[in-house]
């Protein structure tokens, strides 16, 4: 009962406290979804074409595009697709033209990563932080993650705390009234992922969200040390890596989990999201919202109506992926990281979802793989074998493929390294990178 308590009065009170208006536009999004696919499209078009006139009237940098190009914002109202007439927005545009793009009262800062290249300050204004509010939680819908069930955020721990107790009881209360937990996870180590473990089995959460190398790290553990196969959760949500297809049968498997699948970054909020019923690597763009641009296994090119503090149109992601429009709706597929996400081998390009796959497929028997970039010396890949015994013969074949250009080296699961201040997981990362 105390969980429909804080569900549906609790965290609706802690909205109209905070001035916040986030169920009215949660609403909004229920309601586009159901229209027919003809009246949908209608409102987005005119969406973006409110955006655009007030980029017209208010935006320095894109009158002087607009101005520059002879763009005609009327002609959205007939094609959405007229937007892709713009130049592309990069994410040194909006660093070298930060004060030009953003309106005063855009003063909710987010800040990138800096996993395609320096990290980049962009701002909300307070409805534009609410639309991606009430994004997020059309997303916990679709994983059936409703108000009243329990979830959990899988939190790195790295020893910092709010830093007053005004702050700490703000953080409780706002856990308290979403209905969510933290699962803390200090590193790969079998003594920390068994602590890790038993605060998952003690809670056993409808919904797991966090990064899935930590997810993966712990369904591991499980299955490593014979642990009782049960569903330990209902539904794992991944946030902030790419997931690939080795840590979903893990995580299905050893969790009990039925895998979904998010696309979001700092710049947006989330932009997509699977359906239960489908699998997850087909995700439903929230169109309201979002105009992606169809493509096959190129650069996400992004545009948005929603953020009217700091407008981006045409906005290159630095991710790749797959857009597809359908009868009921534009999907996402085929994410496959960042533009970045490739090292150089004797002179030559390679992805990382191509070495994984010869890792995975060809080689065979390798739970895991970091590639360290140093620009003294020639990349080093540190490979984590399922049986420390094959490594000689996990060594002698990669080196069959990769004869020279890269250095083999060998570690244990939990010396893999995570970097920025979210310590995220990479394949590949710069000895700048690790924190």
């Amino acid at each position: 009962m105390i969980r429909y308590f804080n569900g549906y009065f609790l965290f609706p009170l802690l909205e109209k406290a905070t001035k916040r208006d986030i169920f009215s536009k949660v609403k909004e999004l229920k309601k586009f979804e159901k229209l027919k696919r003809e009246e949908q499209l209608k409102i987005q078009r005119n969406e973006f074409y409110k955006v655009l006139q007030f980029c017209k009237e208010s935006i320095p940098y894109y009158q002087d595009i607009f101005k520059a190009q002879s763009f005609d914002i009327e002609k959205v109202k007939n094609d959405i697709k007229y937007l892709e007439e713009l130049p592309i927005l990069t994410k040194e545009i909006v660093r070298d033209n930060l004060n030009r793009l953003k309106m005063p009262n855009a003063y909710h800062d987010r800040k990138t990563g800096g996993s395609t290249g320096q990290s980049v300050h962009f701002f909300y204004d307070d409805k534009g932080l609410d639309w991606t509010s009430a994004i997020n939680l059309q997303a916990y819908d679709m994983a059936g993650n409703f108000l009243h069930k329990i979830d959990m955020h899988i939190s790195s721990e790295l020893g910092i705390s709010p830093p007053t107790s005004k702050d700490k009881v703000k953080d409780w209360i706002k856990l308290f009234s979403q209905n969510r937990d933290r699962l803390m996870i200090s590193s790969f180590s079998d003594a920390d992922l068994e602590n890790t473990y038993k605060s998952l089995n003690r809670r056993r959460p409808y919904l797991l969200q966090g990064h899935p190398s930590s997810a993966y790290a712990i369904a591991e553990y499980i299955a490593r040390n014979n642990k009782k196969t049960k569903t330990y959760c209902k539904v794992f949500e991944p946030s902030g890596e790419m997931l690939t297809p080795k840590m979903v049968e893990s995580i299905e498997k050893n969790l009990g989990a039925k895998v979904v699948n998010r696309y979001g970054n700092a710049e947006f909020g989330v932009m997509s999201h699977s359906k239960l019923s489908d699998p997850y690597t087909k995700m439903k763009i929230f169109e309201r919202a979002f105009h992606i641009e169809e493509c096959t296994k190129k650069n996400l090119i992004v545009s948005n109506c929603t953020n009217y503090g700091m407008p981006l149109l045409r906005y290159d992601t630095g991710d790749m992926g797959t857009v597809k429009t359908e009868s009921d709706g534009t999907y996402l597929y085929e994410i496959m990281g960042r533009v970045h996400d490739s090292v150089t081998i004797d002179g030559e390009d390679y992805a990382t979802h191509f070495i994984m796959d010869y890792l995975d497929h060809k080689i065979r028997n390798v739970r895991e793989f970091q590639i360290l970039i140093n620009e003294k010396s020639i990349p080093k890949i540190n490979i984590v074998a399922e049986d420390d015994n094959d490594r000689e013969r996990i060594r002698a074949e990669f080196l069959q493929r990769w004869p020279k250009g890269i250095e083999v080296n060998f570690i244990k699961f939990e010396e893999l390294k995570k970097s920025g201040w979210r310590q995220k997981f990479r394949h590949v990362i710069t000895e700048s990178q690790i924190s």
